[in-house]
């Protein structure tokens, strides 16, 4: 691996000491460039849809309001707070694929707040509670007050951060930083309870009646078999890396949201940030950021290069199983089918 310390980035300004009030212009000027209405007490639901084209896969988004009365009742529940009047308070909402996530404000307090959505796979709470925990003492991410493992929800402190947008790959500081932070995961001694496999998980949400993702699973079968043939290596991954869920923190760059976290291989964690993030757009940005992370033998390249395929194929079937007519999702298949063809899978 190339990358052997952290850089301190100094470009960056961190906020401090943000006010809830404006922490929802906060939020959707740093961190998911979106355009959404603040909420209002009538409305029930935001619908946003993401401008960042991330893995090429456009995020539409439908939040639903938790009603005040269910942020109060799991407060209480859980001991958070003893504070029974709704009035005192403050919920604003987060952005989120599938979660609804809000900051809670009581008690001259700050608090963020997981209620678990629907997915198309099912996600191990109970796995996600033990990787998040064993990557915090690792300090690879945030730490949480309460987790769950039954109902998933999820209550951590708030904390001021900097959330990456996908344009900060391209100022080589920050890009290093998230490589960095990665590499120190892949080489962990860390064993992660099992909850989300790549090399699987396209066979439970795929529609074999459904000719495109019928061929979807079989050039992942294919990929796998040469994955195999080259040889893997079983390390903590994270599994997600869509821009978001890396922040900036004090100075050093996290890893957040660890739903999909499990032991993998780390060349699926590089293909999937690169392709959730689009760094094959630019032919030479891409050679060069896999230089970066000593990924250059011809025999390494072609390892990536499936995983590759194999992260459009796990998350284009995982979009049409969320939404039958998402052509963003159809459009990754399609893109995995032909890179296959082009390596004559």
């Amino acid at each position: 691996m190339v990358i052997t310390r952290p850089i301190i980035v100094k470009k960056i300004v961190l906020v401090k000491k943000i006010s809830l009030s404006s922490f929802f212009d906060f939020k959707r000027a740093t961190t998911f460039p979106a355009t959404m209405a603040a909420p209002t007490p009538s409305r029930s639901r935001i619908i946003v849809k993401s401008s960042a084209n991330g893995s090429f896969i456009t995020y539409i988004m439908i939040m639903n309001m938790i009603k005040s009365s269910e942020v109060v009742k799991i407060f209480l529940d859980y001991e958070i707070s003893n504070v029974k009047d709704e009035k005192k308070y403050t919920i604003l909402p987060l952005h989120g694929i599938t979660n609804n996530t809000v900051v809670v404000g009581v008690d001259n307090k700050n608090f963020v707040l997981r209620i678990p959505g629907k997915n198309p796979d099912v996600i191990n709470r109970k796995s996600e509670k033990f990787n998040s925990i064993k990557a915090y003492e690792a300090g690879l991410t945030l730490p949480f007050i309460l987790f769950d493992e039954v109902t998933g929800i999820k209550i951590s402190e708030y904390f001021d951060i900097y959330t990456y947008k996908q344009q900060d790959f391209n100022n080589k500081e920050m890009r290093l930083n998230a490589f960095y932070v990665l590499n120190e995961l892949h080489n962990a001694d860390l064993v992660f309870e099992e909850n989300f496999s790549p090399l699987k998980v396209f066979q439970d949400i795929a529609d074999a009646s459904n000719p495109v993702e019928n061929e979807a699973m079989e050039v992942a079968s294919k990929a796998i078999k040469k994955i195999e043939e080259i040889g893997i290596k079983n390390v903590p991954c994270h599994q997600d890396l869509y821009y978001a869920n890396f922040v900036i923190y004090k100075n050093k760059t996290l890893l957040i949201d660890w739903e999909y976290s499990s032991m993998g291989d780390s060349y699926f964690d590089y293909a999937d940030l690169f392709w959730q993030n689009e760094f094959d757009l630019d032919n030479e940005f891409k050679k060069n950021s896999l230089i970066e992370i000593g990924i250059d033998s011809d025999e390494n390249i072609e390892k990536f290069d499936y995983f590759e395929m194999l992260s459009m194929i796990t998350w284009g079937l995982w979009a049409l199983k969320r939404s039958p007519n998402d052509n963003d999702g159809l459009k990754a298949i399609n893109n995995a089918i032909k890179l296959s063809k082009i390596k004559k899978l």
